[in-house]
């Protein structure tokens, strides 16, 4: 079969969270906020039932350079709850009003990895919102730039009930955290480490501009081995989250131990490459996301130019001949896959995809994988 006739008449997005990309659409963004008093202002005109709730937030486009916490937000906010939604999905602030309605508690207001997903869920239902409109809102928006099909990397028993009945025109299949769901999903989602934003992926070496901090890792390796067993068993492959060269070691040791054909490994900004290589021969496939090449001019702070040569190297992940898919990992980053293949078709060397490059990884790649 030509690559012609394999090509579908859209674009397939492997790697998504739908409901978080929806729900992210009905709160304030604060993508645009320059500086904490905008973050402030911003979360302030756009109240949900009483709520101060913002998302998409980065601090790397504050000037002040910082994570407003528990104390923060306890000033600028009093009795009025408030929750800020980190871009990234893998840190989440909350004021005291906010912890004490939702039933959660720190400190100093953060919550990383799982707990953030948690925190919606709760935060969801303390809001009385109608899941069904917001989804179908979100589906509708997909659909606008020619996404007929898209593949959550994040579904649990809570989310479920929420996509019943649902069409819009895009086909949502997915991959599950919850071993109930395992049965009807595609496979089981595992993060391995956290995100290079919040300083949490799983690094080697420690972070250039944090000495003494090398990331984490949510595993031991006999903990993995055993989680992706169970998987394996199943008949059913993982999809393993790792940004960092770490938890790239780790998901390398393990699979070498237990394999499903269809295992793929998410995100990889950082590998070294000895990695690539070794992920080519064994014939791994990399779900990239090609725009997160917009974060290149804050990651070389994280990583220090020498590490940057194979960080964000889409290019040279498909010269070294690794089967590379593509997703937007919104609602992280934007959901375009035209916006995506400009993004790295204006990178040079080993950064660089051309832009139809980019485009027939959203089509044909993503297709190929779950329907040739």
């Amino acid at each position: 079969m030509t690559k012609e006739t394999m090509r579908p008449q859209g674009y397939v997005d492997a790697h998504l969270h739908v409901w978080e990309f929806s729900l992210f659409n009905h709160f304030a963004s604060l993508e645009r906020c320059s500086n904490l008093e905008e973050l402030v202002a911003t979360l302030r005109s756009r109240l949900v039932e009483g709520w101060a709730i913002g998302v998409r937030f980065n601090q790397e486009r504050l000037a002040e350079k910082i994570i407003p916490g528990r104390a923060f937000l306890d000033h600028a906010f009093g009795s009025t709850p408030a929750v800020i939604v980190r871009t990234c999905l893998h840190l989440a602030a909350a004021n005291t009003a906010a912890m004490q309605r939702l039933g959660f508690f720190a400190e100093n207001g953060l919550f990383h990895e799982a707990e953030v997903f948690k925190l919606l869920n709760t935060l969801v239902a303390s809001l009385n919102l109608e899941p069904g409109d917001i989804l179908s809102r979100g589906l509708r928006e997909l659909k606008k730039l020619g996404i007929i099909k898209v593949i959550d990397m994040g579904m649990d028993r809570d989310k479920r009930p929420f996509f019943e009945g649902l069409d819009q025109g895009v086909k949502v299949d997915f991959y599950t955290v919850d071993f109930e769901l395992l049965d009807e999903a595609l496979g089981f989602k595992v993060f391995l480490d956290g995100g290079l934003g919040a300083r949490t992926a799983a690094l080697t070496e420690e972070y250039a501009d944090d000495p003494g901090n090398y990331g984490m890792l949510n595993y031991t390796d006999e903990a993995l081995l055993s989680l992706v067993d169970k998987v394996h068993q199943k008949g059913k492959p993982i999809a393993a989250h790792a940004i960092g060269d770490r938890a790239i070691d780790q998901f390398l040791r393990v699979v070498r131990q237990s394999r499903h054909p269809l295992d793929r490994l998410e995100h990889v900004q950082y590998a070294r490459d000895e990695q690539l290589d070794t992920l080519a021969e064994l014939e791994i496939p990399v779900c990239i996301q090609p725009i997160f090449s917009r974060e290149i001019s804050w990651a070389v702070h994280r990583l220090g130019p020498e590490r940057m040569k194979t960080a964000y190297a889409w290019g040279l992940m498909k010269d070294k001949g690794i089967r590379l898919l593509a997703g937007s990992d919104a609602p992280v980053e934007g959901h375009d896959p035209r916006e995506a293949a400009a993004t790295v078709a204006c990178l040079k060397g080993r950064h660089h995809l051309d832009f139809e490059e980019v485009l027939d990884l959203f089509a044909r790649a993503n297709w190929e994988l779950y329907n040739g």
